[in-house]
């Protein structure tokens, strides 16, 4: 099946006066109609200005965007903004971090979905408004008929979040991409939510990009993850192997600093030492060096050289951006790493 999405070589970068900030470099992933990327990292690795990217989002500001980015065989980099005005929302759409400043505070919530209907469908705007009804009703707001007229201060956080899947959804896109769609909701709200993407995406078939720090999110919902670190991918494959078998340092840090329910309530957690790097200063070599607790299996070559993004193994989904060799990593998982897991 080939991709509805294929992203090849995307750098995103912007001029300010203290010097280029590059948030995104070099980036390369595809996504399949049914199925699910998760783009996990900290913040400020660029995962969001990824996905704004893809919306052609920053055309007409000074980001300087280069690479290609193919939405169901049209080009988003060099069309115009007319062009992917007519591909946004229609073909592609976003879920927004916070829903609250997303949605307009002037306008009811129905009256927001019925806009967002109207500008790629010639209907009338009666029928928008029964668009607007039938999506609320679809992402399970109760008496959607009448809180249709509600403007969005008088929902919750949680129905806020489904007027705005609503919004996202109502001219059926083939790509959604989620921008941390559980961020400050309780945890019964944040599995509620992932089970309404879940839905929606069979019966949709929609391509998903869901985009999080939260390892936990994309274990349960993703088929592939993406892992982003100062504006490069360092890691990428499958659920399965990047959680089970991961390749990368970073990968490992975040993996034993999660609190698991079997482990022993004494010991203290891993963390990752340091602080993620300024993008307009990013370190030489590999970014990651100075947090890396392993710099010394490898030697000087980790300060002064961007290491290559290459496959695990040949013939598997499944790749790396780091200067150890396949077998030191194993022996540092196997025995330092998977015993903490």
């Amino acid at each position: 099946m080939s991709a509805f999405l294929e992203v090849k070589n995307l750098s995103v970068a912007f001029p300010t006066e203290d010097g280029i900030v590059q948030a995104v470099d070099s980036l390369s992933f595809s996504v399949e109609k049914g199925k699910t990327l998760g783009i996990v990292g900290e913040s400020g690795s660029g995962k969001s200005v990824t996905s704004l990217a893809i919306l052609g989002l920053q055309k007409g500001s000074k980001a300087q965007v280069s690479g290609e980015i193919w939405v169901d065989g049209n080009e988003i980099i060099a069309a115009s903004e007319a062009e992917v005005r007519k591909l946004r929302g229609k073909a592609m759409s976003m879920i927004f971090q916070d829903a609250l400043a997303a949605l307009h505070p002037y306008y009811t919530v129905g009256h927001q979905i019925a806009e967002a209907y109207l500008v790629h469908n010639d209907v009338s705007k009666k029928m928008a408004a029964a668009r607007a009804v039938e999506m609320l009703d679809r992402v399970g707001i109760p008496e959607p008929h009448k809180r249709v007229n509600d403007y969005p201060h008088q929902f919750s956080g949680g129905m806020r979040q489904r007027a705005m899947i609503a919004m996202a959804l109502s001219c059926n896109p083939s790509l959604l991409i989620a921008d941390e769609p559980t961020t400050a909701l309780d945890v019964t709200v944040q599995a509620q939510i992932l089970e309404l993407l879940r839905d929606l995406q069979k019966e949709f078939g929609t391509a998903i990009i869901l985009i999080t720090h939260d390892l936990g999110v994309v274990a349960e919902t993703a088929d592939d993850i993406l892992l982003m670190y100062a504006g490069k991918q360092i890691e990428y494959g499958t659920v399965r192997d990047v959680l089970q078998v991961p390749q990368h340092p970073y990968a490992w840090g975040l993996l034993t600093s999660i609190p698991r329910l079997t482990g022993d309530p004494s010991l203290a957690l891993t963390a990752i030492q340091g602080a993620p790097p300024s993008l307009i200063s990013v370190p030489s070599g590999c970014a990651f060096h100075p947090r890396c607790t392993y710099v010394d299996n490898v030697g000087a070559a980790c300060a002064s050289i961007i290491p290559e993004l290459i496959p695990v193994s040949e013939g598997k989904h499944h790749s790396v951006r780091c200067h150890m060799s396949a077998k030191v990593r194993e022996d540092i998982f196997a025995n330092q790493v998977k015993p903490q897991l």
